[in-house]
């Protein structure tokens, strides 16, 4: 059996390739015949020599080779050896020359190319040559809209959840399409609302990216110069418990990502700056691109300065933490 599994969903290329090793029967057994090569260095006859072997007492052998797909991504170095660009051209053929390889595999073992982090709508050499051959080609990539709020209705009545539309698109909005952060979420959201029905109100209060969100509302809010609702936003913070220093702590944080997005998209692509500035989901990056398009250099200078003068204010006691925070939004949105 021969199967490719590939995708920016690395959550569900996971799945999939536990499901399949599942299907394969005893874990312990199928774990004494698994090897895992590592792609981006194997040649052909490695990979053979392997797939060659028969099973230990057991009637499957699992191979799984991962990185080697990314080896033919556009833009990569396909599979040079020594930096020489002939020896590389000689290995790119014989990769792709493979097909009798693959077809005259012994019917014990089953042959995985795993990758993860293609980019979806680059073109890749081997994956094209290869797909015909395989049993089965996964192409999963992250789930987006519809099939995306599906995926968390399904989670949560497979794990006896209840959920309410508002808090499926609530948590959807706030954490996009990383299922890894997904499941934690809607796991610490199961086990706080217990039998009852998660409500978009307990998303506000429960998931780590209701915090984000609030300073992504409030940062909106000082930039477009409205005090009382960047007023509302920080009491609501405050009332919620988050303690004034680390309303300043967040507020910092999110225009110093706003200044390095801002200095990085002029000549750098979105998801490299994500992955540059570990914004994840792309959720946070989406709203801190707009806010970057909207603080000017000077601006964000004069903000700086004013956290600064908050921070010193409630340290030295010269306000309340309240009215220090009151005073700084006032001057934030006048700036």
């Amino acid at each position: 059996m021969f199967y490719i599994i590939h995708g920016d969903d690395n959550y569900r290329c996971h799945q999939t390739l536990s499901e399949i090793k599942a299907g394969l029967g005893s874990e312990d057994l199928i774990s004494v015949n698994t090897t895992i090569l590592d792609g981006r260095k194997l040649t052909t006859r490695e990979l053979f020599d392997v797939c060659n072997v028969v099973p230990f007492m057991y009637p499957s052998r699992l191979v799984i080779v991962e990185g080697l797909l990314k080896r033919f991504q556009p833009g990569e170095k396909q599979a040079r050896s020594n930096g020489n660009h002939e020896n590389g051209e000689q290995t790119v053929k014989e990769w792709q020359g493979i097909a009798e390889n693959i077809k005259g595999m012994p019917p014990t073992t089953v042959l995985i190319l795993f990758e993860t982090g293609l980019d979806p709508r680059a073109s890749n050499s081997l994956l094209k040559t290869l797909s015909p051959l395989a049993d089965k080609v996964f192409q999963l990539n992250e789930l987006k809209g519809r099939e995306l709020v599906s995926w968390i209705k399904d989670f949560a009545s497979g794990n006896k959840g209840k959920i309410s539309a508002p808090a499926v698109n609530l948590l959807a909005d706030y954490v996009g399409g990383d299922l890894w952060l997904l499941t934690g979420e809607l796991n610490k959201l199961m086990t706080y609302c217990g039998a009852r029905e998660i409500t978009d109100k307990d998303v506000r209060e429960i998931t780590s990216f209701a915090r984000e969100d609030n300073i992504f509302v409030l940062v909106d809010s000082i930039l477009d110069g409205k005090i009382k609702d960047a007023q509302v936003m920080m009491h609501r913070m405050l009332r919620y418990g988050t303690a004034p220093q680390q309303i300043l702590a967040m507020i910092e944080r999110q225009l110093s990502i706003v200044l390095r997005v801002k200095e990085l998209s002029h000549d750098i692509p979105q998801p490299e700056i994500r992955e540059r500035l570990g914004l994840h989901p792309r959720y946070p990056l989406d709203k801190t691109l707009k806010q970057a398009r909207n603080f000017s250099i000077p601006r964000l200078r004069k903000a700086f300065h004013c956290l600064l003068d908050t921070d010193v204010a409630i340290k030295t006691g010269k306000f309340e933490e309240d009215l220090a925070l009151d005073i700084m939004v006032i001057e934030l949105c006048k700036n």
